[in-house]
Order: C-alpha cells, then structure tokens, then sequence
C-alpha cells in the first residue's frame, strides 16, 4: 500500500527483515530499529484512516470547498446560520433605542432586565418607590415595542425586555 503524500516518510522491510525508512524531503534512507517501525507505521495508518473518514486527530471533520462528503447531497454547511446584516441593524436599533430612554428607564434597563436584578432589590439600592420602578419597566418595554416593531423575530431574542 502506498503512504500518503502528506506523511513525510516511505517505509519498507527489505527481504532480510531489516526496516528500512526513506524521508521523502531529503531522499536519504536509513535502516531503523522495530520500534521506531512500529511508530511510523502506527502515524502512517492514523493518517491513511483520517483521510478516509475526512476526520483530524482531533476528532473535527475535515470540510473542503473542493468536495463534499459522500454521504451529503448539498453543500448546506457553506451556509452562515447568522444573518450578519440582521446583527448589525439590531446593533443599530438598539443604539437608538438606549438614546430613546431617560437616566432612570437605562438604568432599569440595564440592572433589572438585563442585568437580573429583581425589581425590589433595586427599589431599595436607588432607595425609591418600587412603583416607580414599574413605572421605568413599562416605559421600556413601550420604548421597545416602538423601535424594534419591525424586527420581530430578533425582537424575541432580546426578549429580557418583555
């Protein structure tokens, strides 16, 4: 069988039972012990097998542009699962949408539903009514529905807000 082209040896026992090892770089040959044969031997086949299950020695899958797996009819993993424009105007969107808010509504918004903090534990930080709290909540969520009405569906991933 021959050795891959990426491994960077050639390997062969002589009639005699000396192992023998070519370096492919150089061309220079030597003759080896049995275990150092064994060594090459063994990363010679985990080569051979990664190239033929399409895996690394890591485990990952190897993808190629030039083919597909055989197993795979189209090329759908050459398709971004994340729709990069869609990012960037939610980036926009929420830019505005901060600018939208006062001192007190941002701070809600950013300690309390973003944040986590319940509404109680931060009435009592900023030592105010927990009404006005609410109040900030519902102000937010208005604020949001208004700019993000058109992005529904990333709307719903920055749901914290609802």
């Amino acid at each position: 069988m021959k050795t891959p082209i990426e491994f960077d040896y050639d390997l062969w026992t002589t009639e005699d039972g000396k192992c023998m090892v070519r370096v492919k770089l150089t061309g220079e040959v030597t003759e080896v012990a049995r275990d150092v044969m064994k060594l090459l031997r063994a990363e010679e086949k985990k080569m051979r097998r990664s190239f033929a299950t399409g895996t690394t020695e890591n485990g990952k899958t190897i993808l190629s542009l030039d083919e597909l797996p055989e197993d795979v009819k189209s090329p759908t993993w050459l398709v971004d699962p994340q729709d990069l424009m869609d990012e960037v105007a939610m980036k926009f969107l929420e830019v505005e949408f901060r600018k939208s808010l006062t001192d007190r509504q941002l701070d809600v918004y950013e300690e309390c539903l973003l944040g986590g903090m319940s509404f109680r534990e931060y009435a009592r930080k900023n030592k105010i009514n927990i009404r006005s709290v609410f109040d900030a909540k519902a102000a937010v969520q208005k604020k949001f529905e208004k700019i993000f009405e058109g992005y529904s569906t990333n709307a719903k991933k920055m749901s914290v807000v609802k």
